[in-house]
């Protein structure tokens, strides 16, 4: 090859690659996901400083629908985000998520604790974050969804709560027995999804059992699997893809 030609080759790669970089910083090449953001307040119902962390799409509007996502037991609101890609998850469904936990707690009022009344910090949490983010819907935009005690604790909450959410789903979840108002279920949706080897099976076939008995419409699925990450990033879409149907306007 010929020193001009070899010249012309090095012209050319400088050019490629110059031009690389140009994409590379514009928005062709930008990743296409949600935003993060931790949101703190101060909880009257736990008397207390919170935290929960909030998903959305950049593109989102005061009628975005919200999934409120409730982590297990003796996790933090960070939990479910380091098992599923929540970002991308909003980007795609253009829905808000809210991840926030109980801690060790059921997601209900304890009456003998006036410092861990769960069940109204949940409905604080709605509050907080919809003001916060400019959100303007009402219960037919917005569900629960849960892992193991979450998944109890959405199903719970969605029976004391009619009026503010529609829908919720179970992954795994515990079973808050006696203490659901199955009449009030009886309008809502519900999906739950549990592994054959999981140690809430029996807890999550009572409920479903007693759901039937109470005449509450609901979706219930075994797979194989048991209690673990394994199983919720598999089913978690699956989740996802049934309350986006019910909460989503398009």
């Amino acid at each position: 090859m010929r020193k001009n030609d070899y010249r012309a080759l090095n012209t050319l790669k400088k050019s490629a690659l110059l031009l690389i970089i140009m994409l590379t910083s514009c928005s062709l090449f930008e990743t296409e996901t949600g935003i993060t953001e931790p949101f703190y307040f101060v909880s009257n119902s736990l008397d207390d400083y919170a935290t929960v962390v909030v998903y959305y799409p950049e593109s989102y509007t005061s009628s975005t629908p919200v999934i409120y996502l409730l982590n297990g037991w003796g996790t933090d609101e960070y939990a479910w985000g380091s098992g599923i890609d929540l970002p991308l998850e909003a980007f795609n469904r253009d829905i808000m998520f809210v991840s926030l936990s109980a801690g060790a707690n059921k997601y209900a009022n304890d009456p003998s604790n006036p410092d861990k009344n769960y069940a109204d910090y949940v409905l604080e949490v709605v509050e907080k974050v919809e003001n916060e983010y400019g959100i303007e819907i009402d219960s037919e935009s917005r569900a629960l969804c849960g892992i193991s005690n979450g998944g109890g604790g959405a199903i719970y909450l969605l029976s004391i709560y009619p009026t503010t959410f529609t829908a919720c789903g179970s992954l795994s979840g515990s079973y808050y027995s006696g203490m659901i108002n199955f009449s009030n279920l009886k309008n809502k949706d519900i999906r739950i999804d549990v592994g054959t080897e999981d140690g809430l099976l029996s807890e999550s076939r009572r409920l479903h059992t007693k759901l039937t008995d109470e005449r509450v419409s609901h979706e219930y699925y075994e797979h194989k699997g048991s209690h673990n990450w394994t199983f919720w990033e598999k089913y978690c879409p699956e989740q996802f893809d049934y309350l986006e149907d019910i909460i989503s306007s398009e």
